[in-house]
């Protein structure tokens, strides 16, 4: 059997670290390397993984002695020593239905895909409540070449969007890391990566089914950071000339550029950043001239 790596960053997950991880042990796909990232933490953490590395041989952890550098730099810590076929993050606070791996890893084989992908259910913690979850009535199965996958990145229906641009919920052939690298000084680093990695693939596959379980807490990343951090324009920029270059279809991407160039422009304005203000004012006023 093909061995999958799944790469779990761990930081002060408090509670929510242990049904994690059980519900990564419980895979029916056994064949598995698991490398938990300590990324520092101090309420615990570090000893929880210490306890799993003693109950299961498949997992191995790493404790970084500079904490609080996020997840970029976990990713990046982990990368070089996956030795699995397969490449599958997890996020600390978000656990497994039991077939996940297994699911995009016959999916993967089926198709001769470099990418198997799927959906996600969402868990308002908050609430104690699910927003949305897959049926199997629901489920559908897609191949798809890059271009056609870059079709569903604005696309917000039942979270596509999201999928597009997360690193979870999707399984990777190892091959493709060969040089990717996270960024380490973003507050989100997923919008400068993961389709990177589309672009990478020759083919890949999308399974309509939720079943990774992603926990939305107030505490949450994209919850405390400012909106301009969650849709950065230098990510943007690189995505529109590459894909430029390559010969896809960008009005999609040069629409959204707009959009994020309105959003950072009024929020350098209440800032009072005005030389950055400028030259977002600038670079619209340039396109409201020309298109």
């Amino acid at each position: 059997m093909e061995t999958v790596t799944i790469i779990v960053p761990v930081f002060n997950a408090g509670p929510y670290l242990e049904p994690c991880l059980d519900s990564i042990l419980a895979q029916t796909y056994q064949q598995l390397e698991i490398i938990l990232v300590n990324d520092g933490s101090t309420d615990g953490s570090a000893q929880i993984c210490e306890d799993y590395r003693a109950k299961d041989p498949r997992v191995r952890v790493i404790h970084k002695k500079v904490g609080g550098s996020g997840v970029g730099a976990a990713r990046n810590t982990a990368l070089p020593l996956v030795t699995g076929d397969y490449v599958l993050f997890v996020d600390n606070d978000d656990w497994l239905e039991e077939t996940h791996v297994e699911s995009l890893y016959r999916a993967l084989k089926e198709q001769d895909a470099d990418i198997s992908i799927g959906n996600f259910t969402e868990y308002i913690d908050d609430r104690g409540a699910f927003r949305f979850h897959l049926q199997g009535e629901d489920y559908f199965q897609k191949v798809l070449t890059p271009a056609e996958w870059f079709d569903y990145q604005y696309d917000a229906r039942q979270g596509f969007s999201q999928v597009f641009t997360v690193p979870w919920t999707k399984l990777y052939k190892a091959e493709l890391f060969q040089d990717i690298v996270y960024p380490e000084d973003e507050k989100v680093e997923d919008d400068y990566t993961t389709w990177k990695l589309y672009l990478l693939a020759d083919k890949l596959v999308y399974s309509h089914a939720g079943t990774y379980f992603h926990r939305k807490r107030s505490t949450s990343v994209t919850k405390t950071v400012d909106t301009v951090q969650v849709f950065p324009l230098r990510s943007i920029q690189e995505r529109v000339t590459i894909l430029s270059l390559i010969g896809f279809d960008v009005a999609a991407e040069l629409r959204a550029y707009r959009w994020r160039l309105q959003l950072h422009r009024d929020s350098l304005l209440e800032a009072g950043q005005m030389q950055d203000y400028q030259k977002c004012l600038t670079l619209i006023k340039i396109l409201d001239k020309w298109t």
